[in-house]
């Protein structure tokens, strides 16, 4: 958002500079052409242009002595006069090399033959002109550079600085100096620019004259009264800053000022007295004013002590506000910016708000605050942390009620970690305690333990894992799994799973317990011809219920049986002795199942697919049975705005449904059918309407279905929903209704609702949703739902990442969301 004044410069300017202000007219260096000096330096080092500097003025004579234009210019054998134009287009060009220390002094003069500390300098063309360029808002066009350079023109190098100005007076080697007239300081992050520029001789270079810094990226921009700019500590600092920014937003510009602005050595801008606002009219929109400023570039912005003013007026104080200059997943990092207000049956009244917290990405996320007329005070904890090595990370989430109703203090409890131990060995555990589980609800605290260990080797991994669940006072749950996977080849791999549990409980002074294991093992052979599973899957219980044992099971898959037919046929054979513990009954039992298709035509435009699906199952009981299902559909386009689906599915069953297994290969008694037609109507986005018939060939009427959509505007939308059964007393019954349209200026009024064909065409299940944007800036959304009694009311800025979830017609579900807490 505020562009990042982190300046990788380096401080060994003096060299370049005591070079270049050797050249002056009526001196004989004077006769270097702009050519000359360009492939100097462009060519060599400074310390290496020094050294070809003094050879060529040792074969040229020396100009008669002049005296000085600049007062504080100390007597030297060679006195350098008032610098006029040379180098072709510009005046004055100096570049510093980045030093390979951290000087605490001034950097030594340059001898004849100093030892290089940078690169090569850089050449850059002067650009035109001193306005500020306008700053495009976010998701507008891409800004041109008010100065492209040349495609010939080197890349800035890191750690280097380039000056151009005018005027150059009293510069040498080591001596402060001033330079005047369209000043511009390019530098790896960006360039400044002022109308003079005064240099220390030592380290700081003070531009004044309306000062402005544009970032590289040419989205931020900073102006102030006075920008001082360290080259050796690599800050910077800013008189009553103000500016405005595209970076990190989704839309728009945000728009800032503070007293004193000034970055540290990682590159993190702070300020005072600060005031910020995405509104182009901040007295008809909002602005935040607060103590301290912080920006972490491309990370976040941090207000301390925030002010939320609704156009003259302030209405909310916020210790600390985090606005997110990146898309967010984690919930954790997305507290409001602004409180939540509503009012439902059982809590009554109530505000939430969520303040922000956090130093860095390894620590951060909110205190939630809520406040229930009925219910009370709740008060909450949401937390990340993380090491910076990569080997712990962990949240909490605590939330804390003074229940008025019942009262009495409820605590949920949440806790996460996530240890790596090593580059193959991971763990995760978790706790979580929950005594409220909603308004008026009543029921007894449950406490949660788990706890998993995963092994990643060469050629396999293992995973080990416990938890533990009980309601106290009721009962309890405690499971541990093992669970080892091997690849022994690439055509060879097994898998083996291992589950215990046990269970207690305790009921109107009767206890019950309970346990049980669980064994399984696959083991999976791919060769070109066919496809090998074998699977061992054994229950131990003391009570079973609902199981079937394999002992063990084959199935086989050929690949290549009938892969020259233009139909695709897969066939598979599956056998294996089953067993059902609960009725103590086991047999050998297999399964051939043959499928073919899907088959796909086209018959006179229309397209036509087809499957059928064949079983035959054999037990060693003597008994067999069948299975065939069979389905086909016809689309057929009738002109451009009329299509038609035909489709039909057929199941027939043979043997006995229940025999001999009680669970497995369970069937239908009775063979079905059943046939529908689709019938869309339609016309581009205009309008749709489907119409749906079925049948399962019964002799009984079968209800019509029915939806239709249309737009009568670009911003307006209507959906119905329902059916239509034909039979006397019947008819519609209850359509669903779902409508947005606009409701003034930058305003949406959308309303879900269910129509009561039977009970007068009322409307039942209200909810409707009117959301209002102000001065492009933030919205207003409330939401009002009948069957919960509620009325919610959010606000968010418009500009921010990941602001708040999406709202509108045509996501899944309902078009207005039952919650709008972010």
């Amino acid at each position: 958002m505020i562009p990042s004044l982190h300046y990788r410069s380096a401080a060994a300017i003096a060299c370049l500079l005591a070079f270049l202000a050797g050249f002056a007219p009526g001196d004989a260096s004077a006769a270097l052409d702009e050519t000359r000096v360009l492939s100097l330096l462009n060519a060599q080092s400074c310390a290496t242009a020094m050294r070809q500097r003094l050879a060529y003025v040792q074969e040229t004579p020396s100009p008669s002595p002049a005296p000085t234009t600049s007062p504080a210019a100390s007597p030297s054998p060679r006195p350098t006069p008032s610098l006029a134009p040379v180098l072709g287009g510009f005046t004055q060009l100096y570049a510093t090399p980045r030093p390979t220390g951290t000087p605490v002094t001034p950097p030594p003069l340059p001898t004849p033959t100093p030892t290089p500390t940078g690169g090569a300098p850089i050449f850059l063309t002067r650009t035109t002109g001193e306005s500020p360029p306008p700053i495009t808002p976010a998701g507008g066009t891409p800004l041109t550079s008010p100065s492209p350079a040349p495609s010939s023109v080197p890349t800035l190098q890191p750690g280097h600085v380039a000056v151009i100005a005018d005027t150059v007076e009293g510069i040498g080697e080591g001596k402060p100096g001033d330079a005047t007239g369209n000043v511009h300081i390019y530098y790896a992050q960006g360039e400044l620019v002022g109308d003079k520029a005064h240099y220390d001789g030592a380290r700081t270079i003070t531009v004044t004259g309306h000062p402005y810094i544009l970032d590289s990226a040419r989205d931020s921009l900073l102006s102030g009264d006075e920008i001082d700019f360290d080259t050796i500590a690599q800050t910077a600092v800013i008189k009553n800053a103000r500016g405005t920014s595209a970076q990190g937003l989704e839309r728009g510009l945000v728009h800032f000022a503070a007293k004193d602005l000034h970055s540290d050595a990682d590159g993190v801008t702070h300020g005072k007295n600060t005031t910020v606002s995405t509104c182009e009219n901040q007295r008809g929109g909002y602005h935040l004013t607060g103590k301290k400023v912080d920006e972490y570039p491309g990370d976040k912005l941090v207000i301390t002590d925030a002010i939320l003013w609704l156009g003259a007026a302030a209405v909310f104080f916020l210790p600390k506000v985090i606005i997110p200059l990146r898309q967010v997943v984690d919930q954790r990092q997305r507290p409001t910016f602004f409180p939540n207000a509503g009012y439902d049956q059982a809590e009554g009244a109530w505000v939430k708000e969520s303040i922000g917290f956090g130093r860095n990405q390894y620590y951060y996320g909110y205190y939630q605050v809520n406040y229930f007329t009925k219910l009370g005070l709740a008060l909450g904890y949401v937390g990340f942390f993380a090491r910076k090595n990569g080997r712990r990370s962990g949240g909490a989430n605590v939330l804390e009620t003074h229940n008025r109703i019942t009262q009495t203090q409820q605590d949920n409890i949440a806790l996460q970690e996530t240890e790596n131990f090593s580059q193959r060995l991971r763990g995760n555990f978790g706790f979580n305690y929950t005594s409220n589980f909603g308004p008026l609800q009543h029921v007894p605290a449950n406490t949660g333990l788990t706890a998993a260990f995963v092994h990643q080797g060469d050629r396999g991994s293992q995973n080990y894992s416990f938890s533990r669940n009980a309601t106290i006072g009721q009962s309890s749950t405690e499971s541990f799994a093992f669970t080892d996977q091997r690849q022994f080849s690439s055509r060879l791999s097994q898998g083996v799973n291992f589950t215990l549990n046990s269970s207690q409980s305790s009921f109107g002074g009767l206890a019950a317990s309970n346990g049980s294991a669980h064994v399984n093992t696959l083991t999976t052979l791919n060769e070109p011809s066919a496809n090998y599973t074998l699977t061992i899957d054994k229950n131990y219980s003391h009570s079973p219920s609902g199981i079937i044992d394999k002992l063990p099971e084959l199935q086989i898959h050929p690949t290549t049986v009938f892969s020259h037919l233009p139909i695709p046929i897969s066939p598979q054979l599956t056998i294996g002795e089953y067993a059902e513990p609960q009725d103590q009954f086991s047999t050998v039992r297999s399964d051939l199942s043959v499928n073919m298709g899907p088959a796909l035509y086209d018959v006179y435009g229309s397209q036509l697919q087809a499957s059928v699906n064949v079983h035959q199952f054999a037990y060693a009981t003597g008994d067999l049975k069948a299975a065939i299902q069979q389905s086909a559909s016809l689309t057929t386009p009738i002109g451009k705005h009329v299509v038609n689906a035909l489709s039909y599915s057929e199941q027939n069953f043979n043997g006995p449904a229940a025999v001999p297994f009680v669970l497995l290969d369970t069937q239908s008694s009775t063979n079905t059918k059943n046939a529908q037609d689709l019938v869309r109507f339609f016309n581009g986005d205009v309008y749709n309407l489907t119409l749906g018939f079925s049948t399962s060939f019964k002799a009984l009427a079968q209800p019509v279905s029915y939806q239709f959509a249309m737009r009568p505007s670009t911003r307006s939308y209507v959906l119905l929903g329902g059916s239509f059964s034909p039979g006397s007393g019947l008819g519609f019954s209850t359509t669903n209704l779902q409508m947005s349209t606009p409701f003034g200026k930058d305003a949406q009024l959308q309303l879900v609702t269910d129509v009561d064909w039977k009970n007068k065409a009322r409307l039942e299940n209200k909810t409707l949703y009117y959301s209002k944007i102000i001065g492009d800036c933030y919205e207003i959304r409330v939401a009002y739902i009948q069957s919960l009694k509620a009325i919610n009311v959010t606000m968010d800025l418009l500009s921010f990442p990941s602001r708040a979830a999406n709202f509108g017609i045509g996501q899944n579900g309902p078009i207005i969301p039952t919650s709008f807490n972010p």
